[in-house]
């Protein structure tokens, strides 16, 4: 895949036009917004293909049928390239969130939708792989891991603003306490459901378990999924 060349006017810039973090999408006329968005493409099916040893800014460039001066442009470190790739997916997860938030349904309701969400994103073979790259650049880089930390504060917040509406007699530490617990329960998951492994005989029932052992935390006892 070739991305589109940059408009010619852009070639005339010198070095220091381009902020350290790159080029702002705010900032891009059309063909900009174009290119950047056409290298975003092609840095996440490369990663996907290849994982994070093979993906370098050359390796994206190479992909991109542009040079590695004109990718830096856009995107001027390998976890630029990264953060880009991921801010999508990490903000369409969010959004999920929000929308169940801001529904009609009950507080219980929400728990349930949002824990049968999670199963579901557990076995997301497209994204998970993802999810996996992505942790291991923010092991090392500042701005990736702050990406990870700010995803899940927000996962935590909401999530034990819900548990203590669902259930008022778990205190505001021991529902947040209860949110970390579920987030790491689901970020386990992806290790079985989203792996070959999910076929494995001892897999049978895990489903069921995981959302009785969630409704357990949640309200102190089992509790049918249909009851919740």
């Amino acid at each position: 895949m070739t991305v589109p060349k940059e408009p010619s006017t852009r070639k005339r810039r010198t070095s220091s036009a381009a902020p350290s973090t790159g080029a702002s999408p705010d900032g891009l006329r059309a063909q900009g917004v174009r290119t950047r968005n056409a290298i975003v493409r092609v840095a996440r099916k490369l990663l996907l293909e290849s994982g994070p040893i093979d993906f370098s800014l050359r390796a994206v460039a190479l992909k991109a049928g542009i040079s590695v001066s004109n990718l830096q442009y856009y995107f001027p470190t390998r976890p630029a390239v990264l953060r880009a790739v991921m801010a999508p997916v990490i903000d369409t997860y969010l959004d999920a969130l929000k929308q169940a938030l801001q529904s009609n349904a009950s507080p219980r309701a929400t728990i349930e939708a949002i824990l049968d969400q999670s199963l579901r994103d557990a076995k997301d073979s497209k994204n998970i792989p993802l999810w996996w790259h992505f942790f291991s650049f923010a092991s090392s880089d500042p701005e990736c891991a702050q990406m990870r930390d700010e995803w899940y504060d927000t996962l935590t917040s909401e999530l034990t603003k819900l548990i203590h509406a669902a259930n008022p007699e778990r205190g505001t530490a021991e529902s947040a306490h209860i949110a970390v617990l579920l987030i790491s329960m689901v970020d386990g998951m992806t290790l079985h459901l989203g792996t070959p492994r999910s076929k494995r005989a001892y897999m049978r029932g895990f489903e069921a378990i995981f959302l009785q052992t969630a409704y357990n935390l949640v309200w102190g006892k089992t509790v049918d999924a249909e009851t919740a």
